[in-house]
C-alpha cells in the first residue's frame, strides 16, 4: 500500500462518523447507478430507481404520490437482509472479525435485553447469548449460518465498528476485509434506496412537528433531519414486521427530529420528557401530565396546551402576553447572550448561532441550515458541523 493511501485510510478512520448505527465506508468511488445495477434488483425497480436519480434530487423532488409499492419494499428488504446473512457468515471465517464479534457479543448485557438474531426465538436473552458465543467460538466448516441467526442491525453496525477500530493498514489490504466492505456498501446503497424513494413520506411527516420543535428546526431542516430516521429504519426494516416500510420509518423520522430539534435549543428538554408527557396526556393521566407540563413551561416561556396528540412527543405552546418588565429582561438576556457569543466563538461560528436562532442583528429572523449554507456557499453539512461545535463551546 502507498504512504499516500495509508495516510488517507487513517484519516479516513479518525473522521468516521460517531454514530455507529450508520455504517462507516471508506469514500465511494462508483456513481450510485453504477452501485444500483450490481445489486440483484428486478428490471422494474431499477428503471424506477435511476430515472429518479437522475430527474430530481432529495430537496427539489417532485410532489408525488407513494413511491415505493408492496413488492419493491418486499424486494429491497429481502436484498437488505441478505447481504446482513452474508456479513454474519464472513464475519466468522476470519479469526480478527471472529474476535471482534465475541467482543461485541460477551458485552451484550450492556444492551439492556437485546435482541442478537434476525429469527424468532423462544430463548431468553442471555440463552440467545450464549447460542451466539458458541457459534462463533466454533470452527465455520462445522455449521452454517442459517438465515435465522443473521444479526440484527445494530448488532451488525456495533461488530463492523469494532472491526473498523481494530484495523491497520494491513487488513484495509486483505481480501475478507474488502468484500466485507463491499457488503457494508451494498447495504448503504440500499439505504440511499429507500432515503430516494421515501422522500414524499418525510416531507409529509415534517409538515407535522409542533411549535416546540419549530424553534429550532426549520421545515427544510426537518426534511434533512428526517432522511437519517428513513436510513435507520431501512437498515432494519423486514416485511415479517407485518406493516408497510412508510409506517415503519415514521417512528424512525419523528425520534430523529425529536432528537435533533431538542438538542439544538439553547434550553435542553429531554425526549423522554416530551415523551412521557406525550404518553401521560394520551393515557389521560392528570398527576403525571401536570408534573410534566411543569418541566415543559420551565424550559419554554409558553402556555402549555392540554391536548392530545396522536404522535407521541408532538405538543403544542401558546406565547404568553409579554409584560413590560419581560421584555426588558429578554433584552438584557440577549445582550448577554451576544456578549458571551462574541467573546467565545470565532466571527463565523458567531454569526452562524446568530442566524440560526434568530439572535441580534437578525432578531426574529431565524434562518435554517440551508439558507446559512447558501450565504456561506458551503454545504449543509459543514454549518451543522459548526453549530454544533460553537453549542458545546459556549
Amino acid at each position: 500500500m502507498s504512504p499516500s493511501k495509508q495516510a488517507t485510510n487513517l484519516v479516513w478512520l479518525k473522521k468516521s462518523p460517531e454514530i455507529i448505527d450508520l455504517l462507516a465506508t471508506f469514500p465511494v468511488k462508483k456513481p450510485f447507478q453504477s452501485r444500483v445495477k450490481q445489486l440483484g434488483l428486478s428490471q422494474v425497480l431499477k428503471k424506477k430507481i435511476l430515472n429518479l436519480e437522475v430527474i430530481c434530487s432529495p430537496l427539489n423532488q417532485p410532489k408525488v404520490g407513494q413511491l415505493l409499492t408492496v413488492s419493491d419494499e418486499k424486494e429491497l428488504a429481502t436484498e437488505v437482509l441478505l447481504n446482513r446473512h452474508r456479513f454474519t457468515g464472513l464475519v466468522r471465517k476470519t479469526q480478527l472479525f471472529q474476535q471482534a464479534t465475541l467482543t461485541v457479543i460477551q458485552n451484550i448485557y450492556l444492551f439492556q435485553d437485546r435482541k442478537i438474531f434476525f429469527g424468532p426465538t423462544a430463548l431468553s436473552s442471555e440463552q440467545e447469548r450464549q447460542e451466539a458465543l458458541t457459534l462463533f467460538s466454533e470452527n465455520h466448516n462445522k455449521r452454517p449460518v442459517s438465515l435465522a441467526q443473521t444479526f440484527q442491525h445494530l448488532i451488525l453496525a456495533r461488530i463492523w465498528n469494532r472491526i473498523l477500530s481494530t484495523s491497520n493498514d494491513a487488513t484495509f489490504d486483505d481480501y475478507n476485509f474488502k468484500e466485507l466492505h463491499e457488503i457494508v456498501e451494498r447495504l448503504n446503497t440500499l439505504r440511499n434506496i429507500y432515503i430516494l424513494l421515501s422522500t414524499s413520506i418525510v416531507k409529509k411527516l415534517a409538515t407535522r412537528i409542533n411549535t416546540i420543535y419549530k424553534q429550532s428546526v426549520s421545515y427544510e431542516d426537518a426534511v434533512q433531519i428526517g432522511s437519517f430516521g428513513i436510513a435507520r429504519a431501512s437498515y432494519r426494516f423486514h416485511q415479517s414486521c407485518g406493516v408497510r416500510f412508510s409506517t415503519y420509518a415514521a417512528n424512525w423520522v419523528f425520534k430523529e427530529i425529536q432528537r435533533q430539534a431538542l438538542a439544538g435549543r439553547l434550553i435542553k428538554i429531554s425526549s423522554n420528557t416530551v415523551e412521557q408527557y406525550a404518553k401521560a396526556v394520551k393515557e389521560g393521566n392528570a398527576a403525571k401530565t401536570s408534573r410534566f407540563s411543569i418541566i415543559l413551561n420551565e424550559a419554554d416561556p409558553g402556555e402549555l396546551k392540554q391536548e392530545t396528540s396522536d404522535t407521541a412527543g408532538l405538543i403544542s405552546f401558546e406565547q404568553p402576553i409579554k409584560c413590560p418588565a419581560d421584555e426588558i429582561e429578554t433584552r438584557q438576556l440577549y445582550a448577554i447572550l451576544i456578549k458571551a457569543i462574541d467573546q467565545v466563538l470565532p466571527a463565523k461560528n458567531g454569526d452562524i448561532i446568530k442566524r440560526r436562532y434568530g439572535l441580534p442583528p437578525y432578531y426574529g429572523n431565524a434562518q435554517s441550515v440551508i439558507e446559512i449554507s447558501k450565504q456561506y456557499r458551503v454545504s449543509r453539512g459543514a454549518i451543522y458541523q459548526r453549530e454544533q461545535q460553537s453549542l458545546k463551546m459556549t
